[in-house]
């Protein structure tokens, strides 16, 4: 279902976006971190942006990318901890004050699913096991400064378990530049 919706949200998005590249365009770009939980569960990372907007209407895109550590209870009730390479996209008005929506994946399970599952490989095994996300959040600047809070439904799982939790919400904050 999540990965449904991403897609549907990164085709939109696209789609949308098309007007944005027509006009002027504003390019920032920014370092980040950010913090997202739900209980005792949580991904931290640290990350990069890039946003394209279109400096009459503040609409534009965000592609954004970040490394960092995930631990969250297994259906099976172990912790499971991991690393987590997120690349997403973000669709919103971005100003003082912004909002958007958002979808992303995780590439490691993308990339590296031989390495990570190499004793388990059956019929299932190509992008469809690959974490994804969709969210919306708001944020404001100021100055240079961006703090941002969001929500988010994480799919989390392997070729072994499941997160118990799919919903996230968390915090950013951003040096823009």
């Amino acid at each position: 279902m999540v990965k449904l919706l991403l897609a549907s949200f990164l085709y939109s998005a696209l789609f949308l976006a098309t007007p944005i590249f027509a006009h002027e365009k504003d390019l920032s770009h920014r370092v980040f971190v950010s913090y997202e939980s739900n209980g005792a569960d949580y991904l931290s990372s640290i990350g990069v942006g890039t946003t394209f907007k279109d400096s009459e209407s503040n609409v534009g895109v965000q592609i954004n990318s970040s490394l960092g550590r995930a631990e969250v209870m297994a259906t099976d009730g172990f912790i499971e901890e991991f690393t987590v390479w997120d690349v997403s996209a973000r669709f919103g008005y971005f100003s003082n004050v912004s909002f958007f929506i958002e979808g992303g994946i995780d590439l490691t399970e993308a990339l590296f699913h031989d390495i990570r599952y190499d004793d388990y490989h059956d019929e299932h095994d190509d992008v469809s096991d690959v974490d994804a996300f969709i969210g919306v959040g708001a944020g404001i600047s100021l100055g240079a400064l961006q703090f941002e809070g969001f929500f988010r439904v994480r799919e989390i799982d392997s070729e072994f378990w499941e997160a118990e939790s799919e919903t996230f919400s968390g915090i950013q904050v951003s040096v823009n530049f």
